[in-house]
């Protein structure tokens, strides 16, 4: 296991809202990497796995996130309403 805290905080998506990553843990090959995120509008700190998250992108470059992308993943997963 590999715990590294981040020196400077990243800002992600979650399927929780807008937060900010803090650190990331390495279990091993077996398990995804768990990111440790504060939520901006709760100040709560959870744990979330990499392909849970979204990085947000420069702006200056033309980047953008999908707001929506949560809602498809769950749709496409067979989770959400129909």
């Amino acid at each position: 296991m590999y715990i590294h805290e981040l020196k400077n905080v990243i800002d992600v998506e979650t399927p929780l809202g807008y937060g900010k990553a803090i650190a990331w843990i390495d279990y091993g090959n077996q398990t995804n990497t768990v990111w440790k995120v504060i939520l901006y509008d709760s100040g709560m700190v959870r744990n979330f796995y990499d392909d849970d998250i979204l990085v947000y992108p420069n702006l200056m470059d033309g980047g953008s996130i999908d707001k929506n992308y949560f809602t498809k993943k769950i749709k496409s997963n067979g989770k959400g309403n129909k």
